[in-house]
């Protein structure tokens, strides 16, 4: 469960449409890509390819997660081109690649690394009952179990709920 949840943590830092943007977006999904599948970025394809017809909110929300996301990428491509080079993405093989190496890593990549073990020990801690509760048969990755999690929001300890909701505020 511990591994589900670390994908599902990394998903706060670096997917586009998280579980975090489906609020935002979740209606112009539901109006725009109401047949579409979710799961391997069906939707966030659906999504980008309706650019021009999504609300200010969903469009606010994707393009945070996409700067977010080429911040991540600009810190730690170089010690990922360096380092993990020839590792498939998926299943959280990137992130522990990048973590195997960390006492070799560029101080800006370091620090990510840092803040996503920091989460991923927080998150771990407040949501570990609720998950195995209300996602043990979830496939991890792309945001899966953190999207159960959020189905489940009325149903969440307070602890988790708390820090979900702490996750999910912009970085300032």
């Amino acid at each position: 469960m511990r591994r589900n949840l670390i994908i599902a943590v990394l998903s706060l830092f670096a997917l586009p449409l998280s579980a975090r943007a489906q609020d935002a977006c979740r209606s112009d999904a539901e109006r725009l890509c109401k047949d579409v599948p979710p799961g391997e970025g069906r939707i966030i394809a659906c999504l980008k390819s309706h650019e021009s017809e999504l609300s200010p909110a969903c469009k606010e929300k994707l393009a945070a997660g996409k700067a977010k996301l080429e911040k991540i990428k600009e810190a730690c491509q170089p010690d990922a081109d360096k380092f993990c080079k020839g590792i498939q993405p998926g299943d959280g093989r990137f992130a522990a690649c990048l973590k195997s190496h960390e006492s070799e890593l560029a101080p800006a990549c370091h620090q990510i690394v840092e803040t996503v073990e920091t989460a991923i020990r927080e998150v771990h801690e407040a949501c570990k009952d609720d998950a195995g509760k209300f996602c043990e048969g979830i496939r991890p990755g792309a945001g899966r179990i953190l999207a159960c999690l959020k189905s489940h929001e009325s149903e969440l300890s307070e602890a988790c709920k708390a820090e979900l909701t702490r996750r999910e505020k912009p970085a300032k």
